[in-house]
């Protein structure tokens, strides 16, 4: 008797992948979907990778797999994609284009400045052709940076009267592939404010300056150069006290010594500042009698003229007498008292002449 076999013939199937190829950054994932003309195909891939690492053979309906460029130039991950179903069918490649992602250097990595001073950072790369943006955040009252792209970073930066920081954080693109950041940081010391106390001053000749020096940053060190007219004694130095002795060298004109003073902390410079002193010279006292050496009669007046070499002196005196009565302590331009003896005696002045408060030699 006749028999019936039926034979069932499967397709092979045909594979298809979207996207066909793909190009990718390093470090970014591949997304291809894979498809068949048969329904319940299955896929398994083996690769072949050039200068790429991250690939690996598998199987399934999409290939997402993150994978690195290892060189500087683009690398490549070859997929060879066999459907089954349950046939095999002709495998398929997909070619996956990895671009490097540039690494960027900054020269210097970072700086210390000082306000308004420009900076000038140099932006380089493993890969030729990379562009680089950056934006920036400024702290401590920082001004003058800004956000901004090119090959170098050339800003003018300021703060006011304390230390801040301007942080650059920046992003090298190549190829359309951006880098991983980089941060540049950029300290802005302060200058110094200098103050001296006092900034003008009187002394008499002989007398030592008392100038303290302060300003708006700890740690400020001074520096002073000295102008002297019409006085000695005044040197250029450093610290923050200026004490000198200063005399006057004329006997008749004020001197006048100027302290030019420059303030610096952290390197950077203040603005100088001056402090004048006045150096009022001694007076020297003058007594003028009718007679040298000088007599009286008992119960007569004396007649001394007290007289300096600058106007405006004022004249003091104390006394001693002796086997005399009526001489008496006084102030002023003459001195007329009356004297009585017991016995032939003598009173002895002492006349001390003082100007603008500065006392002379006695006389």
């Amino acid at each position: 008797l006749p028999i019936t076999v039926i034979v069932t013939v499967n397709p092979k199937p045909v594979a298809t992948a979207s996207p066909s190829a793909q190009t990718i950054c390093s470090g970014g994932q591949t997304s291809i979907s894979l498809s068949s003309n048969v329904s319940g195909t299955t896929y398994s891939w083996t690769v072949t990778q050039t200068g790429v690492t991250g690939a690996s053979s598998g199987s399934g309906p999409f290939i997402s797999e993150t994978l690195t460029a290892t060189g500087i130039t683009p690398g490549t991950a070859v997929y060879l994609i066999t459907p089954a179903a349950p046939c095999l069918g002709t495998p398929i490649s997909v070619t996956i284009t990895v671009k490097p992602s540039p690494v960027a250097t900054a020269t210097p990595s970072s700086q210390t400045i000082c306000t308004g001073s420009p900076i000038s950072i140099l932006l380089t790369s493993n890969i030729s052709g990379t562009t680089f943006a950056w934006t920036v955040v400024q702290t401590g009252g920082v001004t003058g940076a800004s956000n901004r792209t090119g090959n170098s970073i050339a800003q003018t930066l300021s703060t006011g009267s304390t230390n801040g920081t301007a942080v650059y954080t920046i992003t090298p693109t190549a190829n359309g592939c951006a880098g991983p950041t980089i941060d540049v940081t950029i300290t802005v010391n302060a200058s110094p404010t200098a103050t001296a106390t006092p900034a003008t001053s009187t002394l008499c000749s002989g007398q030592s300056t008392g100038i303290t020096l302060t300003s708006t940053l700890p740690g400020t060190i001074y520096s002073w150069t000295v102008s002297q007219n019409g006085a000695t004694g005044a040197t250029n130095g450093t610290g923050s006290v200026i004490s000198q002795v200063l005399t006057s060298t004329s006997p008749t004109a004020l001197g006048t010594v100027i302290y030019t003073i420059t303030p610096s902390a952290n390197g950077s410079v203040g603005a100088v500042i001056t402090a004048t002193v006045t150096v009022t010279p001694s007076p020297t006292a003058t007594a003028t009698t009718p007679t040298t050496p000088y007599s009286i009669c008992s119960s007569g007046t004396t007649n001394i003229a007290l007289t300096s070499n600058l106007p405006g002196t004022i004249f003091t005196w104390n006394v001693v007498q002796t086997n005399v009565m009526g001489a008496s302590q006084g102030k002023g331009n003459l001195i007329a008292q009356t004297l009585t003896a017991t016995s032939t005696g003598k009173a002895v002045y002492v006349i001390v002449p003082s100007t603008n408060g500065c006392p002379g030699a006695p006389v």
